[in-house]
């Protein structure tokens, strides 16, 4: 059987001042670096076989601190990708609630009602990613 150990990326700076990020292509910060660096020595002596991420730079550059650990390489994988916040993507909380009051809300109430505009759902998302894992398996 096929297991999986799912991490979320380190830290960037627009994860410090709370923006949607979804897709945009953000580096880490020192912060998050020295988060990755700290998970990748945890999982050093796991029994891990390989090592994916998405292709976007925070989620590689995690991924790289673990692949590194292990002796392995980082794989990109498309499925893998954040959600897509469509027009909502680089806004603040703020901004987002001023301009899109209504997702906004509902995105913090019911988000799984919610469907971004120009973007995807969280139920797109949990397909896209569920069906990149069951190609692994």
């Amino acid at each position: 059987m096929t297991r999986f150990v799912l991490v979320r990326h380190g830290q960037t700076e627009w994860n410090r001042v709370e923006r949607f990020r979804g897709r945009a292509d953000i580096p880490l910060n020192e912060t998050g670096l020295a988060q990755a660096e700290a998970l990748a020595r945890r999982l050093a002596s796991w029994a891990i076989a390989a090592v994916y991420s998405s292709p976007l730079q925070r989620t590689r550059e995690t991924g790289k601190a673990i692949a590194r650990q292990l002796g392995l390489k980082v794989e990109p994988l498309e499925g893998l990708l954040d959600i897509e916040y469509g027009a909502l993507q680089g806004l603040t909380p703020e901004e987002a609630e001023q301009r899109y009051p209504d997702i906004y809300r509902q995105w913090l109430r019911e988000p799984h009602l919610v469907h971004f505009p120009q973007g995807e759902s969280l139920a797109q998302l949990r397909e896209r990613v569920l069906e990149s894992l069951r190609e692994l398996a």
